[in-house]
């Protein structure tokens, strides 16, 4: 009988946190290189499939391979599942952040306070005042885009930063390390080895620095 599993019980089988198993499947459904199975409601469900790439991906995160490394050499090994014909997936663009609507909030204040203004005394008439201009004031689409334009300006500067961060303990590292040789009597960077090294480095750090960032950016 084949076996299925939610996310919650698939992560127990993979031995690692839920949202680290599904962080992998949804980066292998939006590069288009793997899609998991939904039920009828749109639920997931995993299947043994999923749970022998969700366990040759943890082997090869243990043996430091980055996540772009390991999503390449999935084809070697595995029957990867494409997504049906219908299915739309959603694109990579920054989303719209999500704006609740404050000029809708104070017309439904002012309803209220007009619903009992008949036996309301002025201080409390006062107090729903207080209560709109309290409210963060609206933003404007050309703010929001504007936001979104230095939070992507901000990942790019963080990006940069930990490349050379990168690039500097790559180099402190010891010849041995960073050469190979090539014939008999010559040797030269491994270039392969030393970009894995820094696509590791940013993924470990930028979650991290990222937040930072933004923190001192407040």
């Amino acid at each position: 009988m084949d076996n299925y599993w939610r996310i919650s019980d698939f992560a127990k089988q993979v031995n690692k946190h839920t949202n680290t198993v599904d962080g992998w499947f949804k980066n292998l459904e939006d590069k288009k290189i793997h899609f998991i199975n939904r039920t009828d409601n749109g639920e997931k469900v995993y299947d043994q499939t999923d749970l022998d790439i969700a366990l040759y991906i943890k082997d090869k995160r243990d043996n430091k391979w980055s996540l772009d490394a390991i999503f390449d050499d999935l084809h070697n090994y595995f029957d990867l599942r494409a997504a049906p014909s219908d299915y739309e997936y959603e694109t990579n663009s920054t989303s719209v952040p999500y704006v609740i609507d404050i000029e809708a909030i104070k017309k439904e204040i002012l309803t209220a306070a007009e619903q009992i203004a008949v036996t309301q005394t002025e201080e409390i008439k006062s107090y729903y005042k207080e209560l709109i201009s309290q409210l963060p004031k609206s933003k404007t689409r050309q703010e929001e885009r504007e936001e979104r334009i230095e939070l992507l300006l901000l990942q790019k500067k963080v990006e940069r930063a930990l490349t050379q961060e990168a690039k500097d303990k790559w180099n402190q590292k010891p010849e041995s390390e960073r050469f190979k040789r090539v014939g008999f009597f010559r040797k030269e960077e491994d270039t392969f080895k030393r970009e894995e090294f820094i696509k590791d480095y940013i993924n470990e750090h930028f979650e991290s620095r990222l937040k930072d960032s933004l923190d001192t950016n407040k």
